[in-house]
């Protein structure tokens, strides 16, 4: 029996929006999913939870077990495992610099509520010598590249960790560049920057 999700639902609406459901078949809502659906409002057809509802009388009502989520979407399966990379990354700098921990746990926050419409909120920035409001949400090469040299700094320990986060946030970009990743990565970007040059911009104009 496969389960179709909230997420499964947010990204087929994005991509076409429909104002009915039908269910495939041997396939079945999550919660989340089915109440997305009544949120917006959009009938379903040929679900067996809506269909059991309707032939059972008054009192006869039994509580079932919660449903267990599938998430057969390979691109969600990678944004759990890159959240959990963030997550290891705040832990770990946790003891070197507390400030920068929690940026990193709050990127770990945006990332989660990336594609979801309803959740998504604007990540904070100081404009800098590369990035400005105009051009912060735009897909961006890096300020420069990362090497040895930089892994050797005074704070090579947290560049190297940023600069991962930052590689593998782009690779989940480009699985979906609908997802809206790019602010994140800019984001990452300015903060190698500021490790590395202190709150001197490294980009060149």
């Amino acid at each position: 029996m496969k389960f179709i999700t909230e997420d499964d639902l947010r990204i087929l609406f994005r991509k076409d929006p429909f104002t009915s459901y039908d269910l495939p078949v041997g396939t079945r809502l999550t919660p989340g999913a089915r109440q997305f659906l009544v949120d917006k409002k959009i009938p379903i057809s040929d679900d067996p939870m809506m269909v059991k509802r309707k032939n059972e009388k008054p009192g006869e009502k039994k509580e079932n077990a919660p449903e267990k989520e599938v998430c057969p979407d390979r691109f969600l399966l990678r944004k759990k495992t890159l959240q959990a990379q963030f997550l290891e990354a705040g832990l770990e700098l946790l003891n070197r610099d507390v400030l920068l921990a929690e940026q990193i746990f709050d990127l770990e926050r945006k990332l989660s509520d990336s594609g979801k419409e309803s959740r998504e909120a604007e990540i904070s920035f100081e404009p800098c010598t590369g990035f400005h409001k105009e051009n912060f949400n735009q897909p961006s090469c890096d300020c420069f590249e990362i090497t040895g040299f930089h892994a050797q700094s005074e704070k090579g320990k947290e560049i190297v960790l940023l600069h991962r986060l930052r590689c593998s946030v782009r690779e989940l970009a480009a699985e979906n560049q609908q997802a809206g990743l790019d602010p994140i990565i800019n984001r990452l970007s300015q903060m190698i920057c500021l490790e590395y040059g202190g709150k001197t911009c490294q980009r060149k104009k």
